[in-house]
């Protein structure tokens, strides 16, 4: 039996332990989940690391609007570069060795690692991206903090293929306990899938939605 990590998240703001890899295209909800997971702080505090550089403490708060979320228990870092969040993420263990922390949540984790074409060594960005989350899995079970990780789908294609998939998907999975693929169903549909569940969800303006049915 999976666990169904995708409801929880949506309906309670649970994250299981060890690392959840959240995976979809552009505008499939996955920062609005983001915000929406507060709702199960209850006084503790969130950690955000934004390689996306798109956080938005208006929309945290709308989507929370109806819960006791307060922006002083969120702490946010914004990740400009790769360099950058090599250097941040490698050194978790500074933020949340003495602070209670409900989770920790990393926004576009292959942000500043994309390519434009199929003809560079995808190596070296692999090998940084394996020591990060070799990393984050390791405190994760040792601060017992819970990890959320999204990822974008590229348009990068595979070799001599037309197969679109996320950066460096393998060396996410590798680390990670779970993954949540979104996928586009219709205008006003998304369905989420972990192994063989699916969950339909729609994207409102207080957040996203779960659904009994199809449209």
């Amino acid at each position: 039996m999976i666990d169904l990590a995708f409801r929880d998240l949506l309906e309670y703001g649970t994250i299981p332990q060890g690392i959840t890899h959240l995976v979809g295209p552009p505008n499939s909800g996955k920062t609005t989940l983001l915000y929406q997971t507060c709702r199960g702080l209850k006084g503790k505090k969130a950690l955000f690391f934004d390689c996306e550089i798109n956080f938005s403490a208006q929309r945290l708060m709308e989507v929370n609007l109806n819960y006791k979320v307060e922006l002083k228990n969120i702490t946010v870092i914004s990740l400009f570069d790769k360099s950058q969040q090599i250097k941040t993420l490698m050194k978790v263990h500074n933020f949340i060795s003495n602070t209670d922390y409900a989770f920790m949540a990393i926004n576009g984790i292959t942000n500043h690692f994309r390519f434009r074409s199929s003809d560079i060594n995808e190596m070296s960005l692999y090998k940084l991206l394996t020591l990060q989350m070799a990393y984050l899995n390791m405190i994760s079970k040792e601060y017992q903090v819970p990890v959320l990780i999204t990822n974008q789908i590229t348009a990068f294609r595979e070799k001599d293929k037309r197969i679109i998939r996320p950066v460096a998907n393998s060396a996410i999975m590798n680390y990670s306990d779970r993954e949540i693929k979104l996928k586009h169903v219709n205008k006003k549909l998304w369905k989420a899938q972990q192994e063989k569940e699916e969950i339909f969800y729609k994207i409102t303006n207080d957040g996203l939605e779960t659904i009994k049915s199809r449209y």
